[in-house]
């Protein structure tokens, strides 16, 4: 599963945002264990969402992204250690399950917007193997020909130093 790009999309009324079809394909592909190619009715799509850890925005992992991850974290936990336990609470406590409807949409949890300022316009950011959803104001985009994130400049600069580390 490879999810890349960047897209806008707008909620709707009641908080609900159709999932990029190039995202939702490569989901349900990985979902489903057959090729894109394949006509089959389309499994039952489940997302967890959750707030980033770090940025301020909202990060949805595929189920079975969102299960390795954890399993990660709990073969490091020890359960006999208080602040672990409250770390673990706390990381999974703060994730919701979402399904995709029919038409490729599901709905986000108002609290869940209003942690990281998205009231209506969203960028979705794939990062490989999880999806971002941005403000697009937090993202650096004010503007329709704006640069997210980071100028191409600063990005040359970054990537160079990055890998020749």
């Amino acid at each position: 599963m490879s999810l890349i790009g960047q897209f806008a999309a707008k909620l709707d009324s009641k908080n609900r945002v159709f999932l990029p079809a190039a995202f939702r394909r490569s989901i349900q592909t990985v979902v489903a264990g057959t090729d894109a190619e394949d006509k089959v009715k389309s499994p039952e799509v489940t997302l967890v969402v959750r707030r980033d850890l770090f940025e301020n925005c909202l990060v949805i992992y595929p189920e079975s992204e969102w299960r390795a991850e954890i399993e990660k974290v709990r073969s490091k936990l020890n359960r006999f250690d208080s602040l672990q336990q409250m770390i673990f609470r706390k990381l999974v406590s703060e994730a919701q399950e979402v399904t995709l409807d029919s038409n490729g949409r599901f709905l986000l949890p108002k609290g869940l917007l209003e942690k990281v300022g998205i009231t209506q316009e969203v960028l979705f950011v794939g990062m490989e193997r999880t999806i971002e959803m941005w403000a697009p104001s937090v993202a650096g985009k004010s503007d329709v020909g704006g640069e997210p994130f980071m100028s191409d400049a600063e990005f040359e600069e970054g990537i160079k130093q990055f890998m020749a580390e």
